[in-house]
């Protein structure tokens, strides 16, 4: 990823003053919403579940299949009937993701005794040619319409937040003060390639795509292209972020997961903003690492992220919130993901018949391929530290 956007600067360079004037002038404009059609929320979530099935059915890659339509369905889970009733859980998902990443979470916090509602953003869910037009104030607004209909009387409301949605659930908290709590994982305030990623609303107007276009989407629940709209869009709401919480403090539970093996993040940028700005006792940020050295901050947990009888390295960006047992990833036949490497690395990977798992850019310990590890296997000890941040 870092290479091709190198090259895309160098091959700017002998035009770069012209595009600046050019956007001075207001002949480039910034990407623009026109998703017109995308479900809106709804005081009816049930409506609101029946317009999103019919624009995902009518709007999404043509090679998917209805059940790969429903793998990125918002849903609604009930609370267990025969627990402590506790409040209910707004669940944002990442970039290029969909409502499927809180499966396993879903139903931790179900059991736990919360309602669960799990959103879909707007220019995700269907194709990712909808994401080259789409702007990040689509995914705020969309995130506040979800949270001012659920937010209609005492209940406690609490929000997750994965990556780019935990960027969206930090900000809705400092927005809104009747947030009960936050639970984060990865949450993506910085990324590892940001001094890339601002100059991103000027290489998309040479290079619409990374990869050059569209590339094979062979994970029915996520997107495997990326318009660099999506990442300009994201580098926009960490923008309009850290704005929002200049001199300002989070003082509600919150429990972020991270690894400091995340190929997407800036993992140590996560944990200062922790101490920083985390300021509830309660609050934990459990670090998954391979060192068991690793060095921690006041209310930081650190896990141990490899499992070599699991071929399992270290974990990854999108491992941490899948349960072993994960209905696409788990078990000896889930999805492979090699994507996100060079081109002879990832067909290497596609072609080995046995693989390690770590995050994107592993080494392989003996030559033998590294696949994106999937599930975290140490998922339960999440939910245990939970319990403990959100007692009541």
């Amino acid at each position: 990823m870092t290479t091709l956007f190198l090259q895309i600067i160098r091959s700017l360079s002998a035009i770069r003053m012209v595009v600046f004037l050019l956007a001075f002038l207001g002949h480039i404009s910034y990407a623009t919403s026109t998703v017109p059609t995308f479900p809106k929320p709804s005081n009816d979530f049930e409506q609101y579940l029946e317009d999103a099935w019919s624009y995902l059915s009518q709007n999404s890659l043509r090679h998917r299949t209805q059940e790969g339509i429903a793998l990125n369905m918002p849903f609604e889970l009930t609370a267990n009937k025969d627990t402590t009733y506790r409040g209910k859980f707004l669940l944002i998902h990442g970039l290029n993701d969909s409502p499927f990443v809180w499966r396993d979470t879903a139903a931790q916090l179900v059991a736990r005794g919360f309602d669960v509602r799990a959103i879909l953003l707007p220019g995700h869910g269907t194709t990712p040619e909808h994401m080259l037009d789409v702007h990040y104030s689509d995914w705020l607004q969309t995130a506040r319409q979800h949270l001012k209909l659920w937010n209609t009387d005492d209940t406690p409301l609490f929000l997750g937040g994965f990556s780019l949605g935990g960027v969206i659930a930090t900000a809705l908290s400092i927005e809104n003060e009747t947030i009960a709590g936050l639970l984060l994982f990865s949450p993506a305030y910085h990324s590892r390639l940001n001094h890339l990623l601002r100059w991103s609303w000027l290489y998309q107007k040479f290079q619409p795509w990374l990869f050059g276009g569209m590339i094979i989407e062979d994970n029915p629940a996520k997107y495997n292209s990326i318009p660099i709209n999506s990442g300009d869009q994201y580098y926009r709401m960490t923008r309009y972020l850290k704005k929002k919480w200049k001199q300002r403090k989070i003082r509600i539970p919150t429990l972020v997961v991270v690894t400091v093996d995340d190929s997407v993040v800036d993992i140590p940028y996560v944990r200062k903003v922790f101490q920083r700005r985390f300021k509830h006792e309660d609050s934990r940020l459990i670090v998954y690492s391979a060192n068991p050295h690793t060095e921690l901050n006041h209310n930081e947990v650190l896990r141990n992220s490899e499992y070599l009888e699991r071929r399992i390295l270290n974990q990854a960006h999108l491992s941490l919130m899948n349960a072993p047992d994960n209905m696409l990833y788990g078990g000896e036949d889930g999805l492979l993901i090699c994507n996100g490497n060079e081109y002879p690395i990832f067909m290497a990977c596609m072609r080995s018949p046995e693989h390690w798992y770590g995050a994107q850019h592993t080494p392989s310990p003996d030559e033998v391929a590294v696949a994106r590890t999937t599930i975290n296997p140490d998922f339960h000890f999440v939910f245990e530290e939970f319990d403990r941040v959100f007692s009541q």
